[in-house]
Parts: structure tokens; C-alpha cells; sequence
């Protein structure tokens, strides 16, 4: 069985006069190992949507005006995305990949639609293309950051994709090894094992085809979510433009669900893939898959001592809620009696506005 949980229990204490225990729970990542503590208490009590919506795009955008502020060696994507050379590299390939619309960019999830995913996958098979034809390059990554605290330098969306040299990220690297080992004591990819199990609980599915869509079992951080397909793709050039198309189109629900329905405007998305040199072996061990991380705009870090020092993620919202609020809207579409409330449980008028927007309702 790979979905492991460990149900724990603080020793007493007393809260305004009141004898109290907390329970909670240890869950260890199928894939990769992680552990996440889940205080079931806190969790009940979900997190609002708390940030400002009127966000505007800056100024003077480096990368809106990319000609003037950016290196040149840019390489123009057919699909409109723009990637170039980033000024401290920190990799053999190290490209930014920028997005259009350039000169009034877009801000929120709301804005994310098909062309942008489209993109996105567009231009990531082109620059892997690229590194896997250099014999010095093990691997590739690829992330994308999306909003204002998603941790990036500029608020243009942007991905940002790197040849992988000398030794492989210590994530994938982890994930590789712990695939391999479940391969070999259960005779099966660990993805097809995690699908059946997902399946068998069905309280963390959003979405099932042929892709599956998850609330991470054991998250790094809170209303993570986990992305993969069925067919055995272990990286991205196994697939041609057709499998693309039809890799990212379920996705689109989860970025405007993550904003409407959980009140997410920040987020991350590290897309895993096997190295060159074993994507062939790979296919009956690992899959290329999709992290997407949400960040907390209300904290001055979404990652503190537990997370740096013990590599123990400490989460306060429940998968299993996460997926119940995000299956809604592939279930039944949009719906405005769902939208996320703010921690005093009102709606965000700014939040009703946005969603009227992009569903072409009346406003007010």
C-alpha cells in the first residue's frame, strides 16, 4: 500500500481553563518520500481568500518590453511565447520563457485560458529538444511562476526552463529512486499503484480521464495539487503536438478553481520528467507529472523552520477538502454560490466581480 498515514496526538494542555488534546496526522508522500504534518483541527478551519485582487501590472514591465530590457539569442516560439537568455544563468541552458499578451500582461488566474497552457507545453518541448541533443545535459527542468509572491523577480508570468548538469536536482533524483524501488517490490509503475489507490479512496480525485488530477495525498504546502496522465509518458518528448493538446486541455479547470473556489492568486508549477538518458527505462517506473504549489500572500514566507531544517512540511488545510471545493467546478462549471469567503466567511465583491467577468454574468 502506498498511501500511508500515521494518526497522532498532542499530550494534554489547558487552553482558557479547559483540559485539550489536538489530534493530528503524519502522511508520507508515495512517490517521493515527503512528510507532511496535518494538524486535523486547524486544517477544519480552512484559509479564506485574504488578498488584495486589485493588483495592476507594473510599469515599465522587463519582460513586457523584452526587446529593449532583455539579451538578445532569443528564441521565438511558433506557439507566441517568447524565451530568453537569463542575464545570471546559473545552468549550461538557462531561459525564461515569457508569455504575451507584451505591453498590459496578465495578473490574476482568472486571466490563465487554453493558449496559455498551450504555450506553456509548446515551448517546453522545444527547449528540451534542445538540451537532449547536448550529451553534457542529464537533465531538464521546468517551473513556472505565476503572480506577484510566487517568488520571482518580475510579475510577468513567465517559466523558466534549465539544463540540468553535473548531478540531478535532489527532488527528481529522490523521486527517481523511490520509483524504482516500489517497481521492483510490486511489479508495476507507481503510478499506475497511486491511480488504483486514489481511485479506491476517492476523496482526493478533482478530475478523472485520461489524466488524473489529485489533491496531493501528502502536500508540501496547503491545496497542493498533483497532475499526471495514464499513458506511460515518462517525459515530454515522448509525446508529438496532438498528445500535448490532449495532455494539457483537463488541466485549464484546476488554475481558475484554485482562484475562485480556494481564494489561490499565487502559485508554482514544476513539471517532473526522467532524464535523457533513461526515458526509455523510465516509462515502467515514472511519468512525467505536474506540481502545482500554491503560495500564501499573507505570510512573509510560506516555508519556516520545520520545512528548511527538517524538510517537514507542516500543512493547515486538508486534501480531501481541497479536492471535495475543486472537483465543484469540473463537476458542475462555474457556480458563484462557490467562490471562496474571506476568513470572516464574506464574499469578496472584487472576487464575485472577476468571476461575473469571465462567465459573462451581470454584474451587481
Amino acid at each position: 500500500m502506498l498511501l500511508k498515514e500515521y494518526p497522532g496526538c498532542s499530550i494534554p494542555f489547558r487552553w482558557k481553563g479547559q483540559a485539550k488534546e489536538v489530534q493530528f496526522v503524519t502522511r508520507v508522500d508515495p512517490l517521493s518520500g515527503n512528510v507532511s504534518k496535518i494538524s486535523v483541527e486547524r486544517a477544519k478551519r480552512g484559509i479564506g481568500i485574504s488578498t488584495n485582487l486589485d493588483i495592476h501590472p507594473m510599469k515599465k514591465c522587463q519582460f513586457c518590453y523584452y526587446q529593449e530590457f532583455t539579451p538578445e539569442d532569443r528564441l521565438e516560439h511558433e506557439c507566441g511565447a517568447v524565451s530568453i537568455p537569463n542575464l545570471y544563468p546559473w545552468e549550461r541552458y538557462d531561459w525564461i520563457t515569457i508569455y504575451p499578451p507584451f505591453g498590459q500582461h496578465k495578473v490574476l488566474l482568472s486571466e490563465l485560458w487554453f493558449d496559455d497552457l498551450e504555450m506553456m507545453i509548446e515551448s517546453s518541448y522545444e527547449l528540451a529538444s534542445i538540451c537532449a541533443r547536448d550529451p553534457g545535459v542529464l537533465a531538464f527542468m521546468d517551473f513556472t511562476n505565476w503572480g506577484a509572491f510566487a517568488g520571482a523577480s518580475q510579475q510577468h508570468p513567465h517559466s523558466q526552463r534549465r539544463s540540468i548538469t553535473g548531478v540531478m536536482d535532489p527532488q527528481q533524483e529522490r523521486e527517481l529512486a523511490r520509483c524504482k524501488q516500489i517497481a521492483d517490490w510490486f511489479g508495476k509503475n507507481p503510478f499506475d499503484l497511486l491511480a488504483e489507490e486514489e481511485r479506491h479512496d476517492g476523496r482526493r480525485i478533482v478530475y478523472d480521464d485520461h489524466l488524473l488530477i489529485l489533491a496531493a495525498f501528502a502536500p508540501q504546502c496547503a491545496n497542493e495539487v498533483l497532475v499526471f496522465p495514464k499513458e506511460p509518458l515518462a517525459h515530454i518528448l515522448d509525446t508529438d503536438q496532438g498528445a500535448r493538446k490532449w495532455l494539457v486541455n483537463p488541466i485549464l479547470g484546476i488554475f481558475p478553481a484554485l482562484f475562485f473556489y480556494a481564494g489561490v492568486t499565487d502559485l508554482n508549477v514544476a513539471i517532473h520528467m526522467a532524464p535523457f538518458a533513461e526515458r526509455e527505462a523510465a516509462r515502467k517506473y515514472y511519468r512525467w507529472h505536474m506540481h502545482i504549489y500554491p503560495r500564501r500572500p499573507t505570510l512573509p514566507v510560506d516555508r519556516a523552520g520545520a520545512e528548511i531544517g527538517f524538510e517537514t512540511n507542516v500543512i493547515d488545510a486538508l486534501p480531501e477538502r481541497c479536492a471535495e471545493v475543486l472537483r465543484l467546478w469540473y463537476k458542475d462549471g462555474p457556480r458563484e454560490e462557490h467562490l471562496a469567503r474571506t476568513p470572516q466567511g464574506e464574499t469578496s465583491p472584487r472576487l464575485v466581480e472577476l468571476f461575473r467577468r469571465m462567465t459573462g454574468a451581470p454584474a451587481g
